[in-house]
């Protein structure tokens, strides 16, 4: 018997072999910046900064610092890893297989030539295997084996085989086509899909809300300062009048009421600069500002005005545009693919297994492993070829089957419902915009008709035809006609950005690609 001793190199490459496809090529985590200490804001509390935003800007910040962008923006990157994974059950998979068997035993005959029987037998086996979108399952082999004895009978000591061989299983019935076979990955996509139109959905929610609290913010910027020009209406009135009053024009009475109107208004600008205020630190909560030591504590000054353009909208072409570019439409029809996806596979299940196997493989046997290798031909082949069936009870399979129908009939429903949902809330919207639209052009001639009214009324109070009384309620009509049409044009484009947020338009009006979004 020849020393052949090939174990220990063979375990040592296959040891090398196996660790190194174990070690995934694993991403750094990037270091997370730190949080911010108290410390750092207590700092620059006293500093006095002026932040400049336009509305753009606050929906930039908003999206870039917002954590439920951040936690949503991950969830398609996971979907789509999963449609990786479920590509990879048709990706082949190489197989080598080592094992070295030696034996030493007691023989059981004389006919073995040899009160005792010893053998070895080393086998390596390389085989390549996978799956392909029909559902047929695959194998190459490549069979080599070595086997040596003390056998006086074995003509061949040590004999070397080798043999090629091809084994196909092609199932006839269950798991048959490609439909059935490609449903994961079709599911994994789908639910790709559905996690962008949810990122969609979340960072439109931000930007309605963060325009919104754009909007509020400059309606009391404005309202304060009309409270301000109310408080300068009453003070020049008392100018006035203590002059009056010093030549006997006007009583204590007069001199009185105008002083307290001051006080009054005085009291309204502090509760003006109040919700001045409130709304500051909303948008300064939406965009994250608060987040950021270095302007938490900044005056946010607005670029950008609110606009009037008597915008018409029809109810036709905004449900037309609703169910094109609502994500949460989208979403519900993607999810009703997967369920009829989920119906043929469940419906293919409560078929039999019958698959048929077929194999074929030469041989080669020589004295040596080249001489086994050369002698593999067509003269020495063996193969095979036949039916497996499997018939299951088929109780789960007919109930999950019956589950795949009710959940489609189910998802249905919740799409018609969703369809009435955006219905009604597209035509509030659109009505909405058509009152918005009346009450700033009846806010705006209210407005200039106590503009008009008491620029008269004062020429009449100068006059002296009119008393104090009637005046400060002349100025009391004219700021509140001031205020009305400043909150109908507020009003006006928060009802547009409701509008975009029913249609489904507000990424593209607000000119917004998401990463990670398609």
């Amino acid at each position: 018997m020849r020393n052949h001793k090939p174990a220990a190199a063979v375990f040592l490459l296959l040891f090398f072999l196996g660790t190194v496809s174990c070690l995934a090529a694993e991403k750094q985590e990037q270091e997370k910046p730190a949080v911010p200490g108290k410390e750092e804001f207590i700092k620059t509390a006293k500093q006095k900064k002026t932040l400049t935003l336009s509305v753009y800007d606050c929906i930039l910040l908003a999206l870039k610092n917002n954590s439920e962008i951040k936690i949503a923006s991950v969830n398609p990157k996971i979907k789509a890893d999963d449609v990786r994974i479920a590509r990879a059950e048709f990706e082949p998979t190489l197989n080598l297989d080592y094992m070295l068997t030696d034996t030493t035993e007691q023989a059981a005959s004389t006919l073995l030539g040899a009160g005792v029987s010893a053998s070895r037998e080393l086998n390596l086996d390389l085989n390549v295997s996978g799956k392909l979108i029909t559902g047929t399952e695959y194998s190459l082999d490549f069979l080599n084996s070595r086997d040596s004895s003390n056998s006086s009978f074995q003509t061949i000591n040590p004999s070397y085989t080798t043999e090629p061989k091809v084994t196909i299983t092609q199932p006839l019935l269950r798991g048959f086509g490609i439909a059935v076979n490609k449903a994961d990955i079709s599911i994994a996509a789908n639910d790709e899909k559905v996690s962008e139109q949810n990122l969609k959905s979340i960072a439109m929610d931000i930007i309605t809300k963060t325009k919104t609290a754009y909007y509020d913010y400059f309606y009391y910027r404005e309202a304060y300062k009309i409270a301000d020009d109310f408080v300068q209406m009453a003070l020049d009135l008392l100018k006035i009048n203590k002059l009056r009053y010093e030549k006997g024009l006007v009583s204590s009475v007069d001199l009185l009421e105008t002083e307290t109107a001051v006080l009054t208004r005085r009291r309204s600008l502090i509760l003006a600069e109040t919700e001045l205020k409130k709304a500051e630190d909303e948008l300064k909560y939406v965009t994250n500002i608060v987040d950021d030591p270095r302007m938490w504590n900044a005056v946010v000054a607005l670029t950008d005005e609110p606009l009037f353009d008597d915008q018409e909208v029809d109810l036709v072409d905004s449900l037309v545009a609703a169910f094109k570019n609502r994500p949460d439409y989208e979403a519900k029809q993607i999810e009703l693919k997967n369920k009829d996806i989920r119906i043929k596979v469940t419906k293919n299940a409560l078929f039999p297994t019958v698959d048929l196997i077929g194999s074929f493989g030469l041989n080669g046997l020589g004295t040596d492993y080249s001489d086994s290798l050369s002698n593999v031909s067509s003269d020495y082949k063996d193969w095979s070829v036949g039916v497996s069936l499997s018939l299951p009870w088929g109780g789960a399979e007919r109930a999950d089957y019956n589950k795949s129908i009710l959940e489609k009939a189910q998802g249905l429903m919740e799409l018609k419902r969703l369809e009435q949902s955006i219905i009604l809330d597209v035509r509030d919207k659109v009505r909405g915009v058509d009152l918005a639209i009346q009450q700033v052009e009846a806010s705006q001639l209210a407005k200039e008709s106590q503009w008009k009214n008491y620029e008269a009324q004062r020429e009449r109070y100068a006059a002296g035809q009119i008393s104090t009384h009637d005046m400060l309620d002349y100025q009391d009509k004219y700021a509140r006609a001031d205020l009305d049409y400043l909150k109908s044009l507020i009003d006006y484009n928060i009802a547009l950005v409701d509008l975009d947020r029913s249609e489904g338009l507000t990424l593209m009006n607000n000119n917004v690609k998401l990463e990670g979004a398609k």
